[in-house]
């Protein structure tokens, strides 16, 4: 049977459970990094083995490419691009984390200049490490 995981905003207005998470990326894209305040660490869930409690409300920084909150206390909770059948929870967001793995690192090009990578986690940079060209 799939682990399941809880999770939530700060004042339990927006609750949810996922099944079968897959490994939690770092992500330090601009767009996370400005909807977080630092790197945004978030693991994806397909949409049917998720169910959400509350109202989210949803930000579009795109057409397509969105993130989810709680009105009330702010708690960043969800990612989502709309062609993907999957919703990304943030690792902060969960009640509990054991058993949950890392993925690595992505969109390490445009990281802040203040984030160390540990020499440890340098073989996690599997893509997005440059810039394009």
């Amino acid at each position: 049977m799939a682990q399941s995981f809880s999770g939530g905003c700060v004042c339990g207005g927006v609750r949810y459970t996922a099944n079968k998470l897959r490994p939690l990326w770092y992500c330090h894209c601009e767009q996370c990094r400005r909807m977080t305040g630092n790197f945004m660490a978030a693991s994806q869930v397909d949409i049917a083995d998720i169910s959400v409690v509350g109202s989210p409300k949803w930000f579009y920084v795109s057409e397509k490419s969105r993130y989810g909150f709680c009105s009330e206390c702010g708690s960043q909770l969800f990612w989502r691009n709309d062609d993907n059948d999957y919703l990304s929870v943030t690792g902060g967001s969960l009640d509990a984390s054991k058993g949950l793995k890392v993925g690595g690192h992505i969109f390490t090009c445009e990281k802040a200049e203040y984030v160390k990578i540990p020499a440890e986690e340098l073989t996690f940079l599997t893509y997005w490490s440059q810039p394009p060209e």
